[in-house]
Protein backbone atom coordinates (compact mmCIF):
# COMPACT_ATOMS: atom_id res chain seq x y z
CA UNK A 1 0.00 0.00 0.00
CA UNK A 2 1.42 3.73 -0.99
CA UNK A 3 1.18 6.67 1.20
CA UNK A 4 -0.43 9.79 -0.73
CA UNK A 5 1.96 12.88 -0.10
CA UNK A 6 -0.20 15.14 -2.13
CA UNK A 7 -0.40 18.24 -1.17
CA UNK A 8 -3.68 18.10 0.38
CA UNK A 9 -3.46 15.04 2.61
CA UNK A 10 -0.18 16.50 4.23
CA UNK A 11 -2.47 19.77 4.65
CA UNK A 12 -5.21 17.38 6.50
CA UNK A 13 -2.19 15.58 8.30
CA UNK A 14 -1.55 18.77 9.47
CA UNK A 15 -4.70 20.08 10.62
CA UNK A 16 -5.05 16.72 12.30
CA UNK A 17 -2.38 16.98 14.80
CA UNK A 18 -1.80 20.71 15.30
CA UNK A 19 -5.33 20.18 16.60
CA UNK A 20 -4.17 18.16 19.25
CA UNK A 21 -3.97 19.75 22.70
CA UNK A 22 -0.27 20.38 23.62
CA UNK A 23 0.48 20.15 20.29
CA UNK A 24 0.16 23.85 18.73
CA UNK A 25 3.33 25.33 17.22
CA UNK A 26 5.06 27.76 19.03
CA UNK A 27 5.19 31.69 16.99
CA UNK A 28 9.11 32.42 17.14
CA UNK A 29 9.57 35.30 18.57
CA UNK A 30 9.69 38.75 16.98
CA UNK A 31 12.71 39.34 14.69
CA UNK A 32 11.84 43.48 14.84
CA UNK A 33 11.02 45.39 17.80
CA UNK A 34 8.09 47.11 16.05
CA UNK A 35 6.64 43.85 15.39
CA UNK A 36 5.92 44.22 19.63
CA UNK A 37 4.28 47.30 19.27
CA UNK A 38 7.34 49.16 20.74
CA UNK A 39 10.37 50.81 18.41
CA UNK A 40 13.02 53.73 18.82
CA UNK A 41 12.30 56.48 16.66
CA UNK A 42 14.83 59.23 15.60
CA UNK A 43 13.33 62.23 15.86
CA UNK A 44 15.52 64.64 14.33
CA UNK A 45 13.48 65.00 11.31
CA UNK A 46 10.60 66.70 13.16
CA UNK A 47 12.89 67.84 16.20
CA UNK A 48 15.28 70.43 16.57
CA UNK A 49 17.91 68.03 18.31
CA UNK A 50 19.20 64.92 17.52
CA UNK A 51 17.25 62.01 19.52
CA UNK A 52 15.35 58.95 19.44
CA UNK A 53 12.85 58.19 22.18
CA UNK A 54 11.26 54.75 22.99
CA UNK A 55 7.63 55.33 21.71
CA UNK A 56 4.79 52.12 22.31
CA UNK A 57 1.99 51.79 19.33
CA UNK A 58 -1.12 52.91 20.27
CA UNK A 59 -4.50 51.15 18.67
CA UNK A 60 -7.20 52.66 20.15
CA UNK A 61 -7.89 56.42 20.57
CA UNK A 62 -8.87 56.24 23.69
CA UNK A 63 -5.30 55.17 24.71
CA UNK A 64 -3.71 58.47 23.66
CA UNK A 65 -2.58 60.73 26.96
CA UNK A 66 -5.23 62.94 28.31
CA UNK A 67 -3.89 66.21 26.75
CA UNK A 68 -3.63 64.95 23.23
CA UNK A 69 -7.38 63.54 23.79
CA UNK A 70 -8.54 67.03 24.81
CA UNK A 71 -7.06 68.88 21.86
CA UNK A 72 -8.96 66.34 19.24
CA UNK A 73 -12.30 66.23 21.38
CA UNK A 74 -13.42 62.70 20.16
CA UNK A 75 -11.57 60.00 17.81
CA UNK A 76 -13.09 57.18 16.49
CA UNK A 77 -11.01 53.83 16.60
CA UNK A 78 -9.42 52.28 13.16
CA UNK A 79 -12.08 50.81 11.27
CA UNK A 80 -15.21 52.65 13.35
CA UNK A 81 -17.76 55.18 11.65
CA UNK A 82 -17.16 58.85 11.82
CA UNK A 83 -17.83 62.09 9.75
CA UNK A 84 -16.06 61.63 6.62
CA UNK A 85 -17.33 64.13 5.03
CA UNK A 86 -19.09 67.60 5.58
CA UNK A 87 -22.71 65.67 6.15
CA UNK A 88 -22.33 65.69 9.82
CA UNK A 89 -23.94 63.39 12.31
CA UNK A 90 -23.70 64.83 15.77
CA UNK A 91 -23.28 61.03 17.19
CA UNK A 92 -19.68 60.72 15.30
CA UNK A 93 -16.62 62.43 15.60
CA UNK A 94 -14.57 64.01 12.49
CA UNK A 95 -11.58 62.02 12.76
CA UNK A 96 -10.31 58.49 12.71
CA UNK A 97 -6.84 56.81 14.12
CA UNK A 98 -5.15 55.37 11.91
CA UNK A 99 -1.73 55.00 13.56
CA UNK A 100 0.00 56.80 16.85
CA UNK A 101 2.90 56.09 18.09
CA UNK A 102 3.48 57.40 22.05
CA UNK A 103 7.11 58.06 23.93
CA UNK A 104 7.28 59.86 27.65
CA UNK A 105 7.82 63.27 26.01
CA UNK A 106 5.81 62.94 22.36
CA UNK A 107 2.93 61.80 20.69
CA UNK A 108 2.19 60.92 17.06
CA UNK A 109 -1.36 60.73 15.45
CA UNK A 110 -1.82 59.50 12.33
CA UNK A 111 -5.90 59.90 11.04
CA UNK A 112 -8.58 60.51 8.54
CA UNK A 113 -10.10 64.09 8.96
CA UNK A 114 -13.23 64.71 7.90
CA UNK A 115 -15.09 67.74 5.96
CA UNK A 116 -15.70 68.88 2.63
CA UNK A 117 -12.52 66.69 1.70
CA UNK A 118 -11.32 63.96 3.24
CA UNK A 119 -7.54 64.00 4.48
CA UNK A 120 -4.92 62.38 5.44
CA UNK A 121 -3.02 63.75 8.80
CA UNK A 122 -0.25 63.50 11.25
CA UNK A 123 0.30 65.43 14.11
CA UNK A 124 2.94 65.44 16.67
CA UNK A 125 3.10 66.85 20.12
CA UNK A 126 5.29 67.37 22.72
CA UNK A 127 4.34 65.89 26.35
CA UNK A 128 5.27 68.51 29.26
CA UNK A 129 3.59 69.05 32.73
CA UNK A 130 0.24 67.23 31.48
CA UNK A 131 -0.36 69.33 28.46
CA UNK A 132 0.10 68.82 24.72
CA UNK A 133 2.00 71.47 22.24
CA UNK A 134 1.81 70.79 18.46
CA UNK A 135 4.94 70.77 17.45
CA UNK A 136 4.36 69.10 13.71
CA UNK A 137 0.88 68.80 11.34
CA UNK A 138 1.30 67.01 8.14
CA UNK A 139 -1.67 67.36 5.57
CA UNK A 140 -1.66 64.47 3.21
CA UNK A 141 1.66 62.76 5.07
CA UNK A 142 1.51 60.08 7.58
CA UNK A 143 1.80 56.45 8.46
CA UNK A 144 -0.80 53.61 7.59
CA UNK A 145 0.48 51.63 10.24
CA UNK A 146 3.52 51.69 12.95
CA UNK A 147 5.92 50.43 11.33
CA UNK A 148 4.99 53.06 8.27
CA UNK A 149 4.78 55.92 10.93
CA UNK A 150 7.97 55.50 12.28
CA UNK A 151 9.23 55.07 8.71
CA UNK A 152 7.59 58.70 7.60
CA UNK A 153 8.84 60.31 10.68
CA UNK A 154 12.55 59.40 10.49
CA UNK A 155 12.63 59.74 6.54
CA UNK A 156 13.04 63.14 6.80
CA UNK A 157 10.24 63.57 3.63
CA UNK A 158 7.14 64.14 6.13
CA UNK A 159 6.77 68.11 5.64
CA UNK A 160 5.48 70.75 8.53
CA UNK A 161 2.50 72.62 7.26
CA UNK A 162 2.29 73.82 11.22
CA UNK A 163 3.73 77.28 9.69
CA UNK A 164 1.25 77.94 7.40
CA UNK A 165 -1.31 78.18 10.51
CA UNK A 166 1.18 79.28 13.03
CA UNK A 167 0.55 78.61 16.71
CA UNK A 168 -3.57 78.54 15.97
CA UNK A 169 -3.86 75.22 14.98
CA UNK A 170 -6.52 73.31 16.86
CA UNK A 171 -7.05 69.40 15.19
CA UNK A 172 -10.51 68.08 14.48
Amino acid sequence: MRLSTTPAALGLIFLAISSIPGCKSAKPAPKNPIEKGTASINLSAVTKSNQTQTFNEVTRASLRPKAVLEQFGGMADPGQPFNSTDVIDPQLPRTQLIAAAVSKQYCIVTYWQGGIVLSLQTTIFELSGGRARIIWVSYSQGGLSFQDLKAMVESGRMHNDLARHGDCYTPS
